[in-house]
This record gives structure tokens, C-alpha cells and sequence, in this order.
């Protein structure tokens, strides 16, 4: 009988078939299975990967590396950091050249000074200025501790804000709506497939050309530009919980970005689509998914 082969043990191995992976089935988010929602919330310190209150003073751009890049990256506002730096249109880069980031701007707490309070002090969403400051709920301050604040905040007279809003009518109560109507007027097309065969993310309005556009709700300006034909002069507004509100065909906008606003705030004046209509075209988004404005609106 002929003695036993003793093969590696790497050969035998080799020879072993490989287990197939494990086929994971889809949760049953009925039942309330699989990874639960909030673990997808942006975090404090993926909304502001820097100390806020010690950001670099300078940036040397990096190739192909767009000033929209720079701004995501340091959390600053794109017009703050053309301001910094006097740059014009339409904003090229050199690699290699170096930038100066706006400086950090502090608020110190005063006794009985809510963060609550700092936010509404300088026209700030809250999250977004918790967010900043790499702060989770419930935002606790005290007196003396220093709140990092956006690079284009502006202390504002509080009772000012509280009365009507600048050049606009009151705005609908939130309880009425998520967002306020952008423009009082017929609405000519909903969201939605329509009649020729287009889809439409959002709703048309009618109304009289020059007329004015408001803020659906309070925000930041991300974007006031025609750089889209299609939309004519377009300005978008970010909003709390990742909503962003956008106002197309305009004629005019009358604020710039970076600037914060107030929900009944004017932010444009309504202009012609292609056809000469005056129309404004409003759009919601939720992230990247578009989403249908009516159930949102007031009455």
C-alpha cells in the first residue's frame, strides 16, 4: 500500500471550491428592518471636515480644481471666497495659485443667550449653524463660548425681521405649508408628465412680468445666474432638511449668493419664458430627488 502523499496545505486549499458570497436579502422596511434613516443624517463633521474657528488662512489650487471645489471643501461661501480675492468672471484657476479663505467670524455668548438666539441674531438656520460648528443636539451654549458664524452673517435687528419682510408680503404661516407661495398667481402647469409628452419637475405660475418673486421660506442664496438659457435667470435657495427651492424665468435677480434670506423676502422679479410669457417656474427639491411643490405650498 502506498504511503500517504503530503501535499501543502496551500495546494490543498487550492483545490477546495470557493464558497459562493452570502446573497443578503432585501430588508422588509415594512416590518422595520435593515439600516434605519438616520444613519444617512449628514454628521457635524462631514458637513465641516475643518475646525471651523482654525481654518487654513490659504489654499494653493490643485489641478483641475474649481473654485465651487474649494468653497464645498472649507464650507465657505462661493461669494465670500470670490470677495477674498477680487476675482472675476467667469472665475478661472490657475493651478498652483493661491488663494485667501475668509477668516473665521465669532459670536460670544451673552448671559441667558441661547444658540437658538445667535442663529436668529444673525438670520442663521440653526442646524446649518450647528452644523458649522460641529455641534449635535440639543445645542447647549453658555456664556462666553464662541460660535463660529457663516463667512457673510450679518448681525440683523431682530424686531425688524419680526415685521413685515423686506419688500414683500407676510409670508404664510408654517403651519399652513412647509413653504410659502413664491408669487400669487394661476397655476398654468403642475408637476408631472404633461399633455406633449414632457415632464415637468415643479409647477408653472402665472403672472405679470416684473412682478415680485419671493422666498418660499428662510435660507441661504446658493446660485443667481443665467447661466441655463432654459431658465433664464435662475436663483436657488437652500434650505433646512436638504431642501432646496428654485425660481426659474426670472427677469432680474435682486440678491446675490451667500446672502441669507427670509421666507416673504424679494429675491427677484419674474421675466418671460422663450415664448414671451411671463411665467416662474418653482421647484422643490429634497437632495437630488425633485419633489412635487403643491402638497408643500400653503393655501
Amino acid at each position: 500500500m502506498p504511503a500517504p502523499v503530503n501535499r501543502p496545505a496551500q495546494a490543498v486549499e487550492a483545490e477546495t471550491p470557493a464558497r459562493a458570497p452570502a446573497v443578503q436579502e432585501a430588508p422588509n422596511w415594512a416590518d422595520g428592518e435593515g439600516t434605519p434613516l438616520s444613519a444617512y443624517a449628514l454628521q457635524p463633521n462631514e458637513a465641516q471636515p475643518f475646525d471651523p474657528a482654525h481654518l487654513p488662512r490659504t489654499h494653493r489650487v490643485g489641478a483641475d480644481e474649481s473654485l465651487y471645489d474649494i468653497a464645498t471643501r472649507y464650507q465657505v461661501p462661493l461669494r465670500a471666497l470670490i470677495d477674498q480675492n477680487h476675482l472675476e468672471p467667469p472665475y478661472a484657476l490657475a493651478p498652483g495659485r493661491e488663494l485667501q479663505l475668509p477668516p473665521p467670524r465669532f459670536h460670544s455668548v451673552s448671559r441667558n443667550e441661547s444658540f437658538e438666539d445667535v442663529a436668529r441674531r444673525y438670520n442663521v438656520d440653526t442646524r446649518s449653524l450647528a452644523l458649522l460648528n460641529r455641534m449635535q443636539p440639543p445645542y447647549r451654549v453658555r456664556q462666553g463660548d464662541r460660535i463660529v458664524l457663516p463667512a457673510m452673517a450679518r448681525e440683523i435687528d431682530v424686531v425688524v425681521t419680526q415685521s413685515l419682510p423686506r419688500g414683500g408680503a407676510p409670508p404664510i404661516s408654517a403651519s399652513a405649508g412647509l413653504f410659502a407661495w413664491p408669487l400669487r398667481g394661476e397655476v398654468v402647469a403642475r408637476y408631472g408628465a404633461q399633455s406633449d409628452g414632457a415632464r415637468l419637475d415643479g409647477v408653472e405660475i402665472a403672472g405679470r412680468e416684473g412682478a415680485s418673486i419671493t422666498a418660499a421660506a428662510d435660507g441661504d442664496v446658493v446660485y443667481a445666474g443665467s447661466d441655463l438659457p432654459a431658465y433664464g435667470t435662475l436663483v436657488l435657495v437652500r434650505h433646512a432638511d436638504n431642501y432646496v427651492t428654485a425660481y426659474g424665468h426670472a427677469r432680474r435677480a435682486l440678491v446675490r449668493e451667500g446672502q441669507h434670506v427670509r421666507a416673504g423676502e424679494v429675491i427677484a422679479e419674474l421675466g418671460a419664458r422663450a415664448d414671451g410669457r411671463p411665467r416662474l417656474l418653482f421647484q422643490v427639491r429634497q437632495g437630488t430627488a425633485p419633489v412635487d411643490p403643491m402638497p408643500l405650498l400653503g393655501q
